[in-house]
């Protein structure tokens, strides 16, 4: 009979959930998701730190538009990443999205740390199992953007802050590299730079009086402000960039410009999650957090962990400003993601307490459910299906190739499409909403260049008369014939 307390066997169930996870992980991940327009400005910006020393747009050959400001939303713990992998690997989008498989399998193996380290080792493995088959962390995990290596240098940050709370806050390498893990995670996107500086505030408040020696503090505060000095650097070059921080903050993290009250995008984005499966889930787990949190720490007089305090603030601020913003999923996903972390540690301690049949095998039964659902979800249902075969990626790679590099063309909001062109002579212009305008507006008017891509026709009559015409995907490839018709 198998000992499932053996080391042995624990070294076996790790090894096979890891392999599971480098499959999961890297399953057709050039393919899927497919890109979209905001990793397409991720992925220009790191693209020409990479070639040029810019960060910036590319408009014309050896032109750019500046992104060190705000409106680069997902900061320097990406771009820099994904420009050193093109700048060693070469121009595509495995070598963009390279990195970001690096940060999920990173995300995978600290939240087996933490979990294991704070409840033990089969919590660890749940943690591990709930979030490699919830399906938004690979559409939001693979592409190049800041959600998952925010995640990431925040779960970090926790580790190491458990690791200097058991040695009694006594360890200055613990404090220090805490302090580093969360200014990146702050510096990552500004999601994460309200969400970690709020969290770490509320849980030194909780835990301050176990900090008998208050230099340690200063240490976590040095490495917490080094991260965020490259950051103001990189986004602020100049004193009015700065004084533009705080309304492109508020712009970014409200409805964007739309007119409906607070009011009401509060109430309706509060009745997705009672109305809808995404957000009823994330209720439904944050409900046993919470209720294992009063049981533990104020019924039974026991402390949470500092680290516990720190996370579990972060899922309701995140929570907070989701019901003040847009209401995409996406904008709470780092909450739901941080939920499998205290999770299984609710669950098994719910069974530890009441110690019924009928409560442990309904707890039991809840969480295998819901592991099942999610993985039947992951392969079957989800945008980032296993079973679909999506082929938009590999059509802008094999349309793109026809581009000689002597030739020119002018990707015309098609942004992200720019990562499949192997060449540096091409033009282009973007438009993201009334904040984002990059490149000439009327590109499109009598253009000379050879190739045109765009994700919509124009009726221009030069258009239709000197160019050819190819759908790719949802978008066109426009070639200019040698005579006009």
């Amino acid at each position: 009979m198998i000992n499932m307390n053996s080391k042995k066997t624990e070294k076996v169930i790790a090894c096979s959930v890891f392999l599971l996870a480098i499959f999961l992980i890297t399953f057709h991940f050039t393919d899927t998701p497919k890109v979209w327009v905001d990793e397409g400005v991720f992925t220009e910006t790191a693209k020409n730190l990479a070639r040029n020393g810019v960060i910036g747009l590319q408009t014309a050959p050896g032109e750019f538009f500046s992104m060190r400001n705000f409106l680069l939303s997902t900061s320097y713990p990406v771009i820099f990443p994904v420009a050193a992998s093109l700048k060693l690997l070469g121009n595509g989008i495995w070598q963009a999205r390279f990195p970001m498989i690096l940060y999920m399998f990173g995300l995978t193996l600290v939240f087996y740390f933490f979990a294991k380290k704070r409840y033990g080792f089969y919590p660890g493995i749940l943690s591990v199992l709930l979030l490699l088959s919830f399906s938004p962390f690979y559409g939001n995990g693979r592409p190049v953007q800041g959600e998952v290596p925010g995640l990431f240098f925040l779960c970090l940050g926790a580790y190491f802050l458990l690791l200097w709370e058991e040695g009694r806050f006594q360890k200055r390498k613990w404090a220090l590299l805490s302090g580093l893990a969360f200014g990146l995670s702050a510096s990552t996107k500004p999601i994460f730079l309200l969400g970690v500086c709020l969290s770490l505030v509320i849980a030194l408040l909780l835990r301050r009086k176990d900090i008998k020696n208050k230099m340690m503090i200063a240490w976590g505060i040095v490495g917490f402000a080094t991260p965020l000095l490259l950051w103001t650097l990189v986004h602020f070059p100049t004193w009015k960039s700065v004084l533009n921080f705080i309304p492109s903050y508020l712009y970014f993290a409200g409805v964007q410009g739309s007119e409906t009250s607070v009011l009401v995008t509060i109430t309706r984005n509060l009745l997705k999650f009672f109305t809808e499966s995404t957000p009823l889930l994330f209720a439904l787990l944050m409900t046993f957090v919470i209720l294992s949190f009063l049981s533990r720490y104020k019924k039974e007089g026991k402390e949470a962990k500092m680290s516990e305090y720190l996370i579990l603030a972060f899922i309701i601020l995140n929570w907070i400003g989701f019901l003040f913003g847009t209401g995409w999923y996406r904008y709470f996903f780092p909450a739901h993601l941080l939920l499998y972390l205290l999770f299984p540690g609710a669950i098994f301690y719910l069974i530890m307490h009441f110690k019924t049949k009928s409560i442990t095998w309904t707890l039991i039964t809840f969480s295998l459910a819901l592991l099942i659902f999610q993985s039947y979800h992951l392969i079957f249902l989800s945008d980032t299906s296993f079973t679909v075969k999506r082929t938009r990626n590999a059509e802008l790679e094999n349309a793109l190739a026809r581009v000689d590099p002597s030739q020119t063309i002018l990707f015309y909001n098609s942004i992200e499409a720019a990562i499949f062109l192997k060449s540096t002579n091409y033009y282009q212009y973007l438009s993201m909403g009334d904040f984002l305008k990059a490149g000439d507006e009327n590109a499109l008017k009598d253009p000379p260049h050879d190739f045109i891509f765009t994700n919509k026709l124009s009726e221009n009559d030069s258009l239709n008369s000197c160019y050819s015409m190819t759908e790719v995907s949802q978008y066109f490839l426009l070639k200019r014939q040698s005579v006009c018709k």
